[in-house]
């Protein structure tokens, strides 16, 4: 959910890989605007796409990275406002602790080749902004990890055993599977950061891609 300048390919590669149509949204960014800008940004173009007779079961939600917590923290939110919500989400190395109290923030730190733990400090402090040092870093409103998962629609979720994110993935796993939601996970062994988005050079990409389309025709065919 970056600059369409930067995920314009992979987006544009998806949509024809899964058959469906992409909307790219480009919200609000940190330091000038700090969260919740983002969640608002997002259920803005979500109640957008109701008004204009798009049901909530036509609609997936995928990020990766950032992004990936994202579509965390605006499912949350959606449910909170008790709105409809989309028919599963898809994250791929989604972050979802900003307190970096995961495990893997320790035992990746020297094969993780995407976000290092340098890149990972300096966004964080850029998101809280002018909050950094005055709220925990275990808010549910920052880190979706320590939120609520009750009521989520399926997910499949995505992550590389060599990346310091890899427990971010594996801790909502868990904690959406005791809540009672159907999630499907899969771990690249000894990957990277957002694998999938390397498609063009790894075959493991590939198949991941090819999961994930399996993955949302099931989930459109289990609801039809």
């Amino acid at each position: 959910m970056k600059s369409v300048l930067v995920y314009g390919g992979i987006e544009c590669h998806l949509s024809k890989r899964f058959n469906l149509t992409v909307l790219h949204v480009e919200y609000r960014l940190s330091p000038e605007h700090e969260l919740p800008a983002a969640v608002d940004d997002t259920i803005a173009i979500y109640h957008a796409l109701l008004k204009r007779n798009f049901s909530s079961s036509q609609l997936l939600l995928m990020g990766d990275s950032a992004g990936g917590g994202l579509s965390l923290l605006v499912t949350q939110a959606l449910i909170k406002q008790q709105l409809p919500l989309p028919r599963g989400l898809v994250l791929l190395s989604p972050w979802t602790d900003i307190s970096s109290s995961g495990e893997s923030h320790v035992r990746n730190v020297n094969t993780e080749v995407v976000l290092t733990m340098y890149e990972r400090d300096w966004i964080i402090q850029r998101l809280l902004g002018s909050n950094h040092g005055q709220i925990p870093p275990d808010d549910p409103r920052y880190s979706p990890l320590f939120g609520s998962f009750a009521g989520f629609p399926p997910m499949f979720i995505n992550v590389g055993t060599a990346e310091i994110l890899e427990d971010d993935s594996r801790r909502v796993h868990t904690k959406a599977r005791e809540a009672g939601v159907d999630v499907t996970f899969e771990a690249g062994e000894h990957l990277m950061h957002i694998y999938p988005v390397f498609f063009h050079y790894f075959p493991e990409a590939r198949r991941t891609l090819d999961n994930i389309h399996q993955w949302i025709d099931n989930v459109f065919q289990i609801k039809n």
